[in-house]
C-alpha cells in the first residue's frame, strides 16, 4: 500500500473520528447547559436543600450523556439495539424500586415550580390542617395550632385538593345567632350587625352582613358574615359573640335555649298507684293505733 493509498483510506475514519468529537462535544455542552439551568431554577425555591438540586441536576446531565453516547455508537455502526434494551430495562428496575422517593420528588419539584402555597401559609390537605414550616423536595413540614408537627410526603399533597387558607389575606368569618321567634327580627339583626361594626378588626367593606337563613325549632337562625385579615380571623371568631350578646340584651331580644319539663301523672289502676294506697293505709293504720296508746 502506498502512502496517498493509506491517506486515501484514512480520510474516512478521520472524518468520522472528528464528527463523533464534534458530537460528543457538543451534547456535553448541551447537557451542562441544561444541567445548570435547572439547578439554577431548584435553587430559586425558598428553603431549597442545594445537595437535591445537584443531585436532580446530574440525574438530568447523566440522561442526556447516554443519550449522546448512544447516538455517537450508533454513528460509529456499534449496534446499540441490546445496549439500549439493556439501559431501559435497567432504568425500569431502578425506577419500580425507587417509585415513592422519585414521586415526591417529581411532586417537589412541580410545587416548587408552580408555588401553591409559601412557608407561612396555612393549607388544608386530606383533611390535615397546619402552618407551612418549610418545605423540601421530598416532603412538607407544617405546625398545627396546638404545636403539633406534622411531615407530609410531597407526593400526597401534589394532585389532592388542597385549600390555602391564608392564601389572598383576607377571609370572611360566618357566625350563626339563633333568636326568639317573638323577636323583632329586624331589630335584632340591626343589633348583631352594629355588634360587629363596633370591632375594629371587620373590614368595613364590605359591610357586615346579616340574613335569616334558617327558621328552626325553637329559634329563628341569623347569620352574620363579616370580612376581616386572615391573622385576626380566629381571635375575631373567638371574641364576637359576647358583643352581639350584649346588644341583643340591650335591644330586649330574647336567645331561646331548651327547656327540661317533667310531667309526673298517676294512673289510679296501676300497680305502683296500689302499692301506694297499700302504703298510705298502713300508715294510716299506724297512727291511730298510736294515737290509742297515747290516751
Amino acid at each position: 500500500m502506498t502512502f496517498m493509498e493509506f491517506v486515501q483510506a484514512l480520510i474516512p475514519w478521520v472524518i468520522r473520528g472528528l464528527a463523533v468529537l464534534g458530537l460528543a462535544l457538543i451534547g456535553n455542552m448541551i447537557s451542562l447547559a441544561v444541567s445548570r439551568a435547572i439547578h439554577r431554577a431548584l435553587n430559586l425555591a425558598p428553603k431549597s436543600d442545594p445537595a437535591v438540586t445537584r443531585f436532580i441536576a446530574g440525574l438530568i446531565r447523566a440522561a442526556i450523556l447516554a443519550v449522546v453516547a448512544l447516538a455517537v455508537l450508533s454513528f460509529l455502526g456499534i449496534e446499540t439495539t441490546s445496549l439500549s434494551g439493556m439501559i431501559l430495562a435497567s432504568g425500569i428496575a431502578i425506577a419500580f424500586v425507587l417509585q415513592g422517593p422519585l414521586a415526591n420528588l417529581a411532586a417537589g419539584a412541580m410545587m416548587l415550580f408552580f408555588r401553591p402555597f409559601s412557608v407561612g401559609d396555612e393549607i388544608e390537605v386530606q383533611g390535615i390542617k397546619g402552618v407551612v414550616t418549610d418545605i423540601e423536595m421530598t416532603a412538607t413540614r407544617m405546625k398545627t395550632r396546638d404545636n403539633v408537627a406534622i411531615i407530609i410526603p410531597n407526593g400526597q399533597i401534589w394532585g389532592q385538593v388542597l385549600r390555602n387558607h391564608s392564601a389572598y389575606g383576607v377571609r370572611r368569618l360566618d357566625m350563626v345567632f339563633g333568636v326568639s321567634y317573638d323577636a323583632d327580627i329586624d331589630v335584632a339583626m340591626t343589633a348583631i350587625a352594629n355588634a360587629a361594626a363596633a370591632d375594629a378588626r371587620v373590614h368595613t367593606d364590605p359591610a357586615p352582613w346579616t340574613k335569616v337563613v334558617n327558621l328552626g325549632d325553637s329559634s329563628v337562625d341569623i347569620e352574620l358574615r363579616v370580612w376581616c385579615h386572615y391573622d385576626d380571623y380566629r381571635g375575631l371568631k373567638a371574641s364576637l359573640s359576647q358583643p352581639v350578646k350584649a346588644e341583643l340584651d340591650a335591644a330586649g331580644i330574647g336567645i331561646p335555649y331548651p327547656h327540661l319539663i317533667k310531667i309526673r301523672q298517676a294512673v289510679p289502676n296501676s300497680k305502683a298507684w296500689n302499692r301506694i294506697n297499700k302504703l298510705a293505709k298502713i300508715r294510716d293504720q299506724n297512727s291511730v293505733h298510736n294515737s290509742a296508746k297515747n290516751i
